[in-house]
């Protein structure tokens, strides 16, 4: 007969099943039904000397009865496969609620998986192999001690990779710029490197262990729009104040302005007979930057012939006379 531990995981065992059947619950059916049998499996796997003794035996006496141990090892493999599905599962609840760094979450699930796995092996070892973990360790720790000055490098860049998804200085999906002349997007971030995609479409692989100790900037949108600055030089004859309303309305004009942050114009310094104006203006993305800007420059081009106003100073004709035709004179 069962004891009450038996009739306690049987009925939790029918609970998952129930749940399963729920179908509101249909996303969490794996692990419900994962649970159902695991449950249900060590209800019948404490009860394997009368239940399963005589029926899964592989001989007489001596033999090993080779049927229960495979049975342990799917236990234990079982329920180190509904751990990690737990853990996936928490990490995009807490860690990455809005499912938009999937690379960084496999990061975190793939270390924790490993160390999952790892656990159910030593597991499998001890209860169903009956060989002592202690004695596999130190057998291997030699072997890890090579393997660990081998991949040095591979696992500088491995915690390298999971600080930077730790503090979240930059993700998927972030536009950066390196001190190296490296500016684009980041596509992914993995075990050993960072994946960076270039304005010209060209794929720039970094490796974890220099991105982390480079100078980084990250252009990520925080509330604000990306500033951008534009000079413009024009004569000292025209009244200044004529050009900072012809230069601020000008870039206000211009698709792709923030509509937060409106244009401003400043005259900054003289340049001889000019004056130099610094146009400020703020853009929604980051990657559409030189777009807007190339399209305030035609605007502030247009604007200016509209109104007569040169920019820059004025062209010099200089014409070059032969020797020979100055002693004519």
């Amino acid at each position: 007969m069962f004891g009450w531990v038996e009739w306690s995981l049987l009925t939790l065992a029918a609970a998952f099943l129930v749940c399963a059947a729920i179908p509101k619950l249909r996303a969490y059916r794996p692990l419900f039904l994962g649970g159902f049998v695991l449950l249900l499996s060590t209800t019948l796997f404490r009860r394997r000397s009368d239940l399963f003794g005589k029926a899964l035996a592989s001989g007489g006496a001596g033999t090993v009865e080779l049927p229960v141990e495979l049975f342990g090892i799917a236990w234990w493999i079982l329920g180190a496969w509904l751990v990690r599905s737990l853990l996936t599962l928490v990490l995009s609840r807490t860690l990455f609620p809005d499912d938009n760094q999937p690379h960084a979450r496999r990061l975190f699930a793939d270390l924790g998986s490993g160390l999952i796995y790892v656990i159910a092996l030593a597991g499998i070892m001890e209860t169903v192999i009956k060989q002592p973990i202690s004695a596999v360790l130190a057998t291997s720790g030699v072997l890890a001690i090579v393997l660990g000055f081998a991949l040095q490098s591979t696992l500088g860049d491995v915690l390298s990779g999971l600080s930077i998804n730790i503090e979240k200085s930059f993700g998927a999906g972030d536009w950066i710029s390196l001190k190296d002349h490296v500016d684009g997007q980041v596509i992914e971030i993995n075990w050993r490197a960072t994946r960076i995609k270039t304005y010209a479409n060209d794929l720039v692989i970094v490796p974890n262990s220099v991105i982390a100790k480079a100078v980084v900037t990250n252009h990520r949108s925080l509330y604000d729009p990306f500033l951008c600055a534009l000079r413009v030089t024009v004569d000292n004859t025209v009244p200044p104040a004529a050009v900072i309303e012809l230069l601020r309305a000008a870039a206000a004009e211009a698709p792709g302005i923030a509509p937060t942050y409106a244009p401003v114009a400043l005259a900054h310094e003289f340049v001889g007979s000019l004056i130099a104006y610094d146009v400020f203006f703020g853009v929604v993305e980051f990657a559409r930057a030189d777009a807007v800007k190339s399209d305030v420059i035609l605007r502030i081009v247009e604007a200016c012939t509209q109104r007569r106003i040169r920019i820059g100073a004025e062209t010099m004709d200089v014409r070059m006379v032969p020797e020979a035709a100055r002693e004519a004179h």
